[in-house]
């Protein structure tokens, strides 16, 4: 809970990609409150109310993907709007005429997401979510210890960078810091 607060407000991309490993922890826990508290919620401090709050988290969201019917695949509706929101401010610095810089970054990165597309049989809601995918599922390759092309872990990099590269004008932009040229 708090790494997802904490990610959030400093790199929204990485954000992103926790959550998605929460909901999939939770969906190996088969939303059981008890697999929950024993294999998720047992590495916390012990401080009463730490692990209260810690485990009022995990139930919230345990009992949202419930209720969103995301028993299997998918990702909350909070988690799929916040992705949109921040799509949206990425289309906004593409029409920018000074963000030339992140337009740059991401040109570079279009090429890999128009193949990674062609590729994916499924479909992704935007640019933003079809990176998302890839890279979460590049990152559970290599945690398996599977084989991973020299271009493939090549491509995740450059799509990282853009990651971060948005996350800081995201966090900027939320922050006040950078003002939107409406």
């Amino acid at each position: 809970m708090y790494v997802a607060y904490q990610k959030k407000n400093e790199n929204i991309c990485e954000y992103f990609l926790y959550m998605f490993q929460i909901e999939d922890l939770i969906r190996a826990c088969k939303f059981d409150k008890k697999l929950i508290d024993r294999q998720l919620l047992a590495k916390y401090p012990s401080d009463m109310a730490i692990q209260s709050e810690v485990s009022q988290w995990y139930f919230g969201l345990a009992n949202q993907m419930e209720e969103e019917h995301l028993h299997t695949s998918g990702h909350l509706i909070t988690i799929k709007n916040k992705i949109a929101e921040v799509f949206d401010f990425h289309l906004y610095l593409m029409n920018n005429l000074k963000e030339i810089a992140y337009q740059s970054k991401f040109a570079i990165v279009a090429p890999l997401l128009a193949e990674l597309r062609q590729r994916q049989s499924a479909t992704a809601d935007n640019d933003l979510q079809l990176a998302l995918n890839s890279v979460y599922g590049f990152l559970i390759l290599k945690l398996k210890g599977s084989q991973i092309t020299k271009s493939t872990a090549e491509a995740m990099k450059v799509i990282v960078e853009w990651f971060n590269l948005l996350s800081a004008k995201f966090k900027a932009y939320e922050s006040g810091e950078l003002k939107l040229d409406l």
